[in-house]
């Protein structure tokens, strides 16, 4: 009976452990929307303009994924970036026009430091999120190329073993300050979104043991952006006017913008992203989670059978 009582409580500690938040680290893979200071940094502290920058993220304050309750943050994020330097777009950011690597060097770099087999998997997030430079880049370029090159860093990832990976979708880049509506992006985002999803279904379907999910971030973005005055934001123009890398005048209310500038979104939107996502992690990982749970549930039965 000694024995039984010992295995129930360990049963217990492993059911809870699972369900709660499942991560002791998170890694990211992206451009200026998740940048924490790689550029800040790389461009020895001249882009972003800190302040009134915050600390080399491109908004006003901290980003998403410094809210997130995550202990370890392995960013490699860089502001500017396209997805591939090599076979598409190159991404260049800063007033000297500095290159930055795109999400798959930035995937090169994190495996040529990280011995892969020494990564606890099942308790590392992966995240990518391309925030669509391409498109303004080169607006004639083909949604179909720039999801293929996206897809490529999502097999990058999975064939060195990846357990659970996030991909953002597209943001309404139609609908940011100066963009105009622009009927042209508008087609682009969609048919990039949706052959995300179309291909992201065929990837899992290829690897079942793999939680591979899509966050949508284009639709929390566009809800907010159509409902600004239901989450307290006034203003959906940008907050600070910035050209050739200055800044020209900036408001005294960031709290009420949805953008800090043309391009970037204020602290506050990075806020909601984070909550939304913190939400989206549990939710989406229940299943993953749930069945972790139940093997080592499975496990312990077994041994009381055999005592």
């Amino acid at each position: 009976m000694y024995y039984i009582n010992f295995i129930f409580i360990l049963i217990i500690y492993v059911q809870i452990n699972a369900q709660s938040f499942p991560f002791d680290t998170i890694v990211t893979f992206g451009d200026s929307n998740t940048d924490n200071g790689n550029v800040y940094n790389l461009t020895n502290h001249q882009w972003p303009i800190v302040s009134p920058y915050y600390e080399g993220r491109f908004t006003n304050g901290l980003i998403w994924l410094d809210k997130l309750k995550i202990p370890c943050i392995k960013n490699y994020a860089y502001g500017d970036a396209t997805i591939d330097n090599d076979n598409l777009l190159v991404g260049f950011t800063g007033p000297n026009r500095t290159l930055v690597p795109g999400i798959r060097q930035q995937i090169v770099d994190y495996l040529a430091v990280n011995d892969i087999n020494n990564v606890d998997l099942s308790r590392t997030l992966y995240v990518i999120w391309a925030s669509g430079n391409e498109y303004f880049i080169d607006s004639n370029i083909s949604s179909d190329i720039v999801v293929t090159a996206l897809l490529t860093t999502v097999y990058d990832l999975l064939v060195v073993g990846i357990k659970y990976l996030i991909i953002m979708n597209l943001l309404p880049l139609q609908l940011y300050p100066g963009m105009n509506l622009n009927q042209n992006l508008t087609t682009l985002v969609i048919n990039h979104n949706n052959r995300l999803i179309s291909n992201i279904t065929q990837i899992k379907l290829e690897y079942p043991h793999v939680s591979i999910q899509i966050f949508d971030i284009y639709s929390l973005i566009k809800t907010i952006l159509s409902n600004n005055s239901l989450f307290n934001f006034n203003k959906v123009n940008a907050c600070w006017n910035i050209s050739n890398y200055s800044i020209i005048s900036q408001c005294r209310n960031p709290s009420e913008y949805v953008f800090i500038d043309k391009y970037h979104f204020t602290s506050s939107i990075h806020e909601i992203i984070a909550d939304n996502i913190q939400q989206f992690i549990s939710s989406s990982l229940s299943i993953s989670l749930k069945t972790f749970s139940h093997m080592n549930l499975c496990i312990f039965i077994f041994i009381i059978k055999i005592y």
